[in-house]
């Protein structure tokens, strides 16, 4: 349809004497034209659709399970999920979204799409492993348990494919050993397969899955530590494992091998790996399998890997491979001569006598995560910035050219110079750059510090934190997709503080050891003035996908809003009162967060699949609602619904007293043991740490998939983890071959 888009296309079509006469009587004629004009494009744009619809590919979602129906396709666990609201969108509608909800983690349309492809392949074991992935969306292997059976040889028929009994003299082999590629001969395990044990028997097949993520850091500025030769990958300075990078199989039809998932790297793996580089005689190899360029480097000849996991640029030079060796630092040791050496599971540099960087160190690796949120390297187009938002727009990069800005505070400057207009500042890398304090904004105006999308800038605050000054009415400040060094203290008076996609360092800062430098706040707000008049009556804290440390908010500000968030109190209180312990900050609303620590706030508004790890006081609890989540005892709440541990006791007791009603100290028996077992433990609780705030796998089941859809309470919610293991059974239950037992092991 030509012209479509143009509401006054068909009000052009009218003789011209109507239309003079339609603009004497004001135009009612083009406005009834243009409603009939309205709703024919609606009606176009449907029809246009019917054709995408027909094809998986294109189709909307509603379409996904008709279609899967027209090749008897069973649908996905949790596939139907698609109504929760998006309050963020609501929270924040100058960003770009339209959708800011994450995206749906139940792979439908990809399982709808290959089915075909999957039944014509069925019951092989690359298949198998094909479909653990495409169903779940984590990186799988595959392994037939009943080739590492050990048995003893027939002469009259050998079996020469027998892994035998291993190669003591191989540590890289022996370090495999009952994990994912070990390939050594075992004895029978009769038991059922489970996470760590039952493996080896002859109906068994172990699928293997990786649910953390390797995240690409590109050219980091490396931290220096307490020695000039010493340096972290981390820009923190804490130990960091490096990951390995996901990489594509050679080949569909084969098995993926430990180059091919995403884990943190062995330190034997890269040993083997980098060692032969020593015998070699020139000309050197430029890469490895693990070490290499991801890209061409400015002035350097080296050919790059694109699968490389990591590379070390010693004062702007690459470092090549023959002069790295895998080294374990855990106590520092210098080594002799020009080499680096490189510590994988620590995520340490030590250079040689001679080759002690003047200029600095910058890197190019992996870290590991479960999930897109704290800021990273990931999509996160649609959280920045509508471009429809009237603002004065900044650019900063590292040695910028106007009209980029060479650092973040001679942005800051400018801004200040043109008066604080209504200012956006995208930071264009992943540099390390400092952020002066204090900072004071203007009446009614916002100022957005953003990364930009698949970027994760270093900032530190100068003096440690940054302080907001002045009392200005109506003005907001927002930090987006940062890893934010150093904590914010709003000292004057400002209506809104965003905090996106960010990390605000837990403890401020990392020390050596990974350990929080100080149990400070990352997050207060003050109450009073300088003039001790009282402020901040109508501040919001609004904190979306993002990792902070405790936060102090006055309880007479208006609201306190975190949505898929993690918030450490760092072994005291994550939300309270500013200035006062114990006391009750303002009314909050939580959706999908993980709080480590207590919790005291003047009213609960609603808080839904939640873990709070410490006691919840609310002082108002004739309103508002806690939904779904986990509430220790002896806490104070609004009502709750589904909530454990009280779902559990209610269903224990009313299980014992089917055999026999209770008394009241059986009662309290029954109780106390509910409340010992049901108790939510992570992978870690130090952030830093791959699994920082990961569920346990021997988590109570009733927090692992206590959530409203049934997938986990807390930070992860979104993961929808419980769904994609069902779900992968589900089509094990159809595609494996009859008689074997599967088993789900979860390597990360």
């Amino acid at each position: 349809m030509s012209g479509i888009g143009d509401r006054d296309r068909l009000f052009k079509l009218m003789p011209a004497v109507y239309r003079e006469r339609d603009e004497q009587e004001a135009f009612p004629l083009r406005d009834l034209l243009r409603l009939v004009t309205e709703q024919s494009d609606i009606l176009y744009s449907d029809v246009q659709l019917l054709w995408d619809n027909f094809f998986i590919e294109t189709c909307d979602r509603w379409a996904i399970p008709y279609i899967g129906d027209l090749v008897s396709n069973r649908l996905l666990n949790g596939a139907q999920n698609l109504n929760d609201p998006d309050t963020a969108l609501e929270l924040f509608p100058d960003l770009a979204g339209p959708d800011l909800r994450p995206p749906n983690a139940i792979r439908t349309r990809a399982d709808v799409a290959k089915t075909i492809y999957y039944r014509r392949r069925k019951g092989t074991l690359p298949m198998l492993e094909e479909l653990a992935r495409d169903v779940t969306g984590w990186p799988a292997h595959a392994v037939e348990f009943f080739e590492l059976l050990i048995w003893s040889q027939n002469l009259n028929h050998l079996r020469l494919f027998s892994t035998g009994c291993p190669d003591l003299r191989n540590p890289e082999a022996v370090d495999r050993l009952n994990g994912a590629f070990d390939f050594m001969s075992h004895t029978v395990d009769v038991r059922q397969p489970v996470q760590s044990e039952g493996w080896y028997n002859i109906p068994n097949i172990g699928f293997f899955l990786w649910r953390l993520r390797a995240y690409p850091m590109d050219n980091v500025a490396a931290r220096v530590g307490g020695l000039p030769w010493q340096y972290y990958f981390s820009p923190l300075g804490n130990p960091a494992p490096l990951f390995s990078r996901l990489r594509a199989e050679g080949d569909p039809a084969g098995l993926a091998t430990e180059l091919h998932v995403p884990g943190p790297v062995r330190p034997a793996a890269f040993y083997k790996d980098i060692s032969p580089l020593q015998s070699m005689v020139a000309p050197f190899p430029d890469f490895t399998e693990f070490y290499g360029l991801f890209e061409p480097f400015p002035a350097s000849i080296m050919v790059p890997n694109a699968n490389a996991s990591f590379v070390v640029i010693r004062d702007g030079v690459p470092v090549p491979p023959v002069q790295v060796r895998c080294e374990n630092l855990e106590n520092w040791a210098q080594p002799t001569g020009n080499i680096v050496g490189i510590d994988v599971q620590r995520g340490r540099m030590a250079f040689g006598t001679t080759f002690v960087p003047v200029n600095g160190v910058d890197v190019f690796d992996h870290y590991g995560f479960s999930a897109d949120l704290g800021g990273g390297p990931y999509q996160r187009g649609k959280w920045l910035v509508g471009d429809a938002i009237t603002a004065v727009r900044m650019t900063v990069r590292e040695n910028g050219v106007a009209p980029d800005f060479p650092t973040l505070n001679a942005a800051i400057a400018a801004w200040v110079a043109a008066g604080r207009p209504n200012t956006v500042i995208t930071i264009e890398d992943n540099r390390t750059y400092t952020l002066a304090s204090p900072l004071s904004l203007a009446d009614d105006n916002f100022l957005i510090i953003q990364a930009d999308d698949r970027k994760r800038p270093h900032i530190i605050a100068d003096g440690g934190e940054l302080q907001v000054t002045g009392d200005h009415p109506g003005s907001e400040l927002t930090l987006s997709g940062l890893l934010f060094e150093g904590a914010a203290h709003l000292v004057g008076e400002i209506h809104r503080l965003r905090i996106l996609h960010t990390t605000l360092v837990p403890g401020r800062g990392l020390q050596e050891d990974g350990a929080p430098t100080t149990l400070l706040p990352s997050i207060t707000v003050e109450p009073l003035n300088a003039a001790g008049a009282r402020i901040n009556a109508a501040f919001r804290l609004q904190i979306a996908f993002s990792i902070t440390g405790p936060l102090r908010v006055p309880n007479q500000s208006d609201s306190l809003t975190v949505l898929d968030s993690i918030v450490d109190g760092l072994g005291g209180a994550a939300l309270a009162d500013t200035g006062t312990v114990n006391q009750p900050g303002p009314p909050v609303s939580l959706e999908r967060v993980t709080i480590l620590g207590s919790s005291f706030m003047r009213q609960i508004v609603l808080a839904t699949e939640v873990i709070f790890t410490g006691q919840v006081i609310a002082e108002q609890r004739h309103a508002g609602c806690v939904r779904f989540s986990f509430v220790p005892a002896n806490s104070i709440t609004p009502q709750r619904y589904r909530c454990q541990p009280d779902l559990a006791i209610q269903t224990a007791i009313e299980k014992a007293e089917k055999v026999a009603p209770l008394t009241l100290a059986q009662r309290a028996a029954v109780t106390a043991q509910v409340q010992a077992r049901v108790v939510p433990s992570f992978t870690s609780i130090h952030y830093g740490d791959p699994g920082y705030v990961q569920l346990r796998l021997g988590c109570p089941i009733e927090i692992r998939t206590g959530a409203d859809d049934g997938s986990e309470m807390g930070v992860f919610c979104h993961l929808k983890q419980p769904q994609r293991e069902t779900n992968l059974r589900i089509r094990l239950e159809e595609y494996l071959p009859f008689g074997l037992n599967p088993g789900v092991i979860y390597v990360t």
